[in-house]
């Protein structure tokens, strides 16, 4: 992946002819976005067009993108009619131009990068799982020295997953890292460590410990640590920390149910 840093020279040296196009739909932007990735400022619409169709071009091959996950996608279609998709991302600012010397080179455009970053990180949170499963720590290595905010947008979502199948490869990831990044593993398995597992077969709790750990990690972490800690046990009679919680939705706010660090007994705190 080639994330895109600095400025970008805007040019009109290149005309995009959209032949037509009104729209194109949301799965057809981010196959496209997904595409360009690999050519960001080493190649240009009609290369683009290539791996879309699942060419046989020489160049294609040697270059090894059709490994990419969405070569092939547009199978069926025309390189005029791939290209004139292309040319409505670039018309409507999903991609642009720049130039190498007098070559046409793609580049993402803020509102484009920040959809395939979203892309991204999923496929990368799918590849990370799969390498836990397999033991192949390895794959950490892959992920050091990448895009800081794609980084940090893919630990939030493991994070907000709940799923602790991530921990053993963070800790493995963490080791590698530096600081900034192996504090930000530390913190999400510090949460992953304190949410129970969901039921598998209840769809809607699903959807609701999503929702709920979305908001209860919009928080700051100074802030959650202070809430953690001061919680009212029944027992006890006393502020104390609950610890084991999970985070459920509530009408007004969220909801942490966990027990009591002293007596294990149950404790709940509400969150407006």
């Amino acid at each position: 992946m080639r994330e895109q840093n600095g400025e970008k020279r805007k040019t009109n040296q290149c005309r995009a002819e959209s032949n037509g196009i009104k729209t194109l739909p949301d799965h057809e932007i981010k196959t496209i976005l997904r595409g360009a990735d690999d050519l960001i400022m080493s190649g240009g619409r009609g290369m683009l067009a290539k791996i879309l169709a699942g060419s046989k071009d020489k160049k294609l091959l040697e270059l090894e993108l059709d490994d990419s996950p969405v070569y092939g996608a547009f199978k069926g279609l025309t390189q005029k009619e791939i290209l004139a998709k292309i040319d409505w991302m670039i018309l409507h600012d999903f991609l642009d131009i720049d130039y190498d010397g007098r070559l046409p080179l793609l580049v993402f455009t803020d509102k484009g990068w920040e959809i395939e970053r979203d892309t991204y990180t999923d496929e990368l949170m799918d590849r990370l799982i799969e390498a836990a499963q397999h033991q192949l720590y390895e794959f950490v290595e892959n992920l050091k020295d990448r895009n800081r905010g794609m980084i940090h947008l893919l630990l939030d979502k493991i994070a907000v997953s709940g799923k602790k199948d991530f921990i053993t490869i963070l800790k493995a990831w963490q080791i590698i890292e530096y600081k900034k990044v192996k504090a930000k593993i530390q913190e999400v398995i510090d949460i992953l460590e304190q949410i129970e597992r969901p039921l598998e077969n209840d769809s809607d709790q699903d959807v609701l410990s999503f929702s709920a750990n979305k908001k209860w990690l919009s928080n700051p972490v100074e802030i959650r640590k202070k809430l953690e800690g001061n919680v009212w046990c029944s027992s006890c009679r006393d502020a104390v920390q609950i610890e084991n919680y999970v985070v459920k939705e509530s009408p007004h706010g969220i909801i942490l149910e966990g027990k009591c660090r002293k007596c294990g007994g149950a404790v709940a705190r509400f969150i407006e």
